[in-house]
């Protein structure tokens, strides 16, 4: 088939989607199919004069432009199958403050979390504790706060200048594991080993540095079933498909809900945890992307 990419944009995670692209591109041609890069920034107009030429529209926008729905919008509009789910689900999931209602809602297990605006909130809260934007991405608009002395770190300042809602959770010291769900199906569980003193943020993410072990060998396998049951609700409760990944912190064989990445914040490199679990149950990288671009052209997501 012809694939259109669209990757790039103009949000912080700029770099990543563009390094995603070059991947997903060599992949989906080792699969036969014929592949065009399109850079977001060019804007809409020029991307509504491309997609009529192309079988099957592949986002990889992350942060803002991707996840928040804007873009799934204008596809949905523009009539050529794409890959992703419908963009009212992408904007629930991708909104850390929304997720975690439905989280509540649903009464899965999850940190003590509130909402805040400025500092006094977040003494009020105590410590330690996560400060998070909800519409942040790869762990950049976070926060780890120890004490009443980090709230004077330069990055609290900068997350709370944003143009955004913010929200604090408890820090829970456990094993960090992460679950992908795919075509309904969830995928073998990952341990996420940060390098020592550090934890999974930017940095670590797409450095290399950290472990990923699929089959989590930390974690019992009763609670690993319940943390794979857990995700694929998430999944179906946010009607993610074709794929999602949701993270986890498992503390005393309970495996609490940190937050559900939607298809377009679900990494694709090859430091990408997602791919990482596909391979595990034989799905090569460019078996995985044929099958999301074949699933894309007979569901139709238009």
């Amino acid at each position: 088939m012809k694939i259109l990419l669209v990757t790039g944009g103009t949000t912080s995670e700029r770099r990543i989607s563009l390094m995603s692209a070059k991947q997903v591109k060599k992949g989906l041609e080792e699969s036969g199919h014929q592949v065009r890069l399109f850079d977001f920034k060019k804007g809409s107009a020029q991307l509504k004069n491309l997609v009529k030429d192309f079988d099957v529209v592949f986002p990889l926008i992350h942060g803002k432009q991707g996840e928040d729905g804007s873009l799934y919008k204008t596809l949905q509009k523009l009539g050529t199958p794409f890959v992703g789910c419908k963009p009212e689900a992408t904007k629930k999931a991708f909104d850390k403050i929304l997720s975690n209602n439905m989280f509540d809602q649903e009464k899965l297990p999850r940190p003590k979390w509130k909402i805040v605006k400025n500092i006094d909130d977040i003494k009020k809260f105590g410590f330690p504790c996560v400060l998070k934007a909800a519409s942040g991405g790869s762990s950049r608009e976070v926060a780890i706060l120890h004490s009443e002395k980090n709230t004077k770190k330069k990055l609290v300042r900068k997350i709370l200048s944003l143009k955004d809602r913010f929200f604090v959770e408890q820090l829970i010291n456990g094993t960090e594991i992460t679950i992908g769900v795919f075509s309904n199906h969830a995928l073998p569980v990952i341990e996420i080993i940060p390098p020592v003193g550090g934890w999974f943020d930017y940095q670590n993410k797409y450095s290399g540095q950290s472990r990923e072990i699929v089959g989590a060998p930390s974690v019992d396998e009763k609670t690993k079933k319940l943390a794979q049951q857990i995700a694929l609700k998430i999944h179906k409760k946010f009607n993610l498909s074709p794929y999602s990944r949701t993270d986890f912190i498992v503390l005393d064989n309970t495996p609490y809900v940190l937050e559900v990445n939607p298809p377009c914040g679900v990494g694709l490199t090859s430091q990408s945890l997602f791919p990482k679990a596909a391979a595990a149950i034989g799905l090569t990288f460019p078996k995985l992307l044929d099958k999301i671009v074949k699933l894309a052209y007979e569901n139709k997501q238009v």
